[in-house]
This record gives C-alpha cells, structure tokens and sequence, in this order.
C-alpha cells in the first residue's frame, strides 16, 4: 500500500486538498531530516535527535507544523505506545504555544521580514503590475495565444483575485462549470459567484458562496474565454507548459515565486489571510466592542440589523 493511501486510511475525516497538503508538507520533513524522499518507507527516522532539531531550528509555525505531520506519519505506519504518545504532546505544546502567540496579536519574525511596503494594498498593486504586461493579450482571439501567455494570465488573475478575497488555497480546485464542490457561477448576467464546497473546514461552517468582488467580476469575464478555448480539463488555471490541471499547491508556489519576484518577499496565502484580516483591524475592533457592549455573538448582532 502506498504512503498516500495509508494517510488516506488514518485520516478518513480530511479533505483531498488536504491529504495532498499533508503528503507536501511530509516531503517537507523528510528534506529537513535529511531523509530521501519522496514518501518515508518507515518510522524510525522520527526520533529524539529529529525532535531536537526541530525545536532548535525551526520558527514556531515551523515547529508546530513539523511536529503535526510527524504525528500523521507515526498513524499511518501504525506506530502506538510513548513514542506516539511522545510526538502528540510535541504537537499539541507547540500548537498551544503557537496559538498564545497569535493572540497577543504581535507580527512574527517572518511576518516582518515579508510584509510588504502597503500591507495587503501590495496585492492589489502588484495584480496591476501584472495586467500592465499582459493587457495585449485580450486583443487577441482566445484561440491563438499560447500557452505560456494563458499562464501569465493567469498569474494575473490569481493575484487580483487575492487582492479581494484572501481564501485559503481553494482555487487552485475551482472548476469553470457547476461540477464538483468548487465551482464558479452566475445567474443571468449578474455578477460572478464562487462556491466553495469543500475546504478546511467545511465539516464545521459547510460551504462557502462568495459574491466575487466587482473588479474580480470583470476580470474573470475578460480571463473565462481563454481558459475555455486552450483548456478541456473544466479547472480555471493550468499549468505553464502543457495546459494540464495546475496542482493547488503549484498555484501556491507561483504565488510565492512571484512575490519575490517583484516584490522581494516571500509571501504565501497564509501571510495574504494575515494581511488582510490585519488591514480590516478597525472594523474587526468596532465590530468586537459592539458584540461585548450588546452581549451578542456575531450571528445574534447581525439579527439586530434593521435594513431601510
């Protein structure tokens, strides 16, 4: 049975995205041991000296996410007993650790070292950087760009779309079509949708519908016709050479390779969600002061709305 399968058996309650997410992440660690990849054959590599290292170099999102999937690791091989024991109370004290951190609110080392000049406005300034280069490829017929020039489009694209809606890394699965669980939509001629059925934590919130913003509108009604005419796998982006699927976490690479590209930080969608939730602070303080001022929760404060 291979490594993916057997994640697949002890973690029957996870997503696709997110068993692909893990079998990265675990490549991940085996680099980071020194282990060669692309699967680990085993368990042994998972020791004292590996957890060692791990709190000694990595951040504290580093050490969090590393002791996680070595605990994935040690269920799908079938390890019990204390060194299993051992590994989930790394995991849960460096998760416990991480999330006390994040509660005081205060930007972490790498958080500081790639926020960009302008916070979350740099997406948006960026995606128009990027439609700058390419804005005369929407003078040509759909048909007859290539398929590097439909990638750089794209690359566009995916940057406006962050520079409004700063989701996880579900668009790299969006399919062009109702299909699937998710999907871009429209009623009419009215404004594009995006439902996104499964996720993260779809199993807690359920879907998520999404009324795309109006310049995210605009430019998928522009970008649509490409992918259709060079496209037949039905996903909005594809892949630079062969116009194949784009993996979700190739998306997320691009995503990266361009930031440094252009903006000389390495910034992934997890600091995008950060920047921008940070952006919206005042509204989110007003918000919070309200809901502990009426002694509402979100959902009971927005039933005392009273719309004209």
């Amino acid at each position: 049975m291979s490594f993916a399968a057997k994640m697949r058996q002890v973690c029957k309650n996870c997503t696709e995205s997110t068993i692909k997410t893990y079998l990265f992440q675990v490549r991940g660690l085996l680099k980071f041991a020194g282990q060669p990849g692309p699967e680990p054959k085993g368990h042994a590599w998972i020791n004292d000296a590996l957890l060692k290292k791990i709190r000694k170099q990595g951040t504290l999102n580093q050490v969090k996410r590393h002791t996680i999937v070595a605990v994935k690791v040690l269920q799908a091989f079938g390890a019990k007993g204390p060194k299993l024991k051992q590994w989930q109370e790394a995991m849960r004290a460096s998760s416990e650790e991480y999330g006390r951190e994040r509660d005081k609110q205060k930007r972490t080392k790498r958080e500081s070292d790639n926020w960009p000049e302008g916070g979350y406005k740099a997406m948006a300034k960026l995606s128009k950087k990027l439609y700058n280069r390419i804005e005369h490829l929407f003078e040509e017929a759909p048909s007859s760009i290539s398929a590097h020039e439909l990638y750089e489009m794209q690359r566009w694209f995916v940057f406006l779309f962050y520079s409004k809606h700063a989701l996880r890394g579900d668009l790299g699965d969006v399919r062009i079509e109702r299909k699937g669980h998710n999907y871009l939509y429209r009623t009419g001629t009215g404004p594009w949708q995006l439902h996104v059925g499964l996720h993260k934590t779809s199993k807690s919130y359920g879907a998520i519908d999404i009324k795309l913003d109006k310049a995210v509108s605009d430019g998928l009604a522009k970008f649509l016709p490409y992918v259709r005419a060079k496209t037949k796998h039905g996903f909005l982006l594809s892949t630079r050479r062969d116009m194949r699927k784009l993996d979700r976490k190739d998306m997320m690479l691009m995503i990266r390779k361009t930031t440094r590209e252009h903006l000389g930080k390495n910034i992934g969608i997890q600091l995008i969600r950060v920047m921008k939730t940070t952006d919206r602070l005042e509204a989110i303080d007003e918000s919070s002061k309200l809901q502990r001022e009426m002694g509402h929760d979100a959902g009971m404060q927005r039933r005392y709305v009273s719309r004209a």
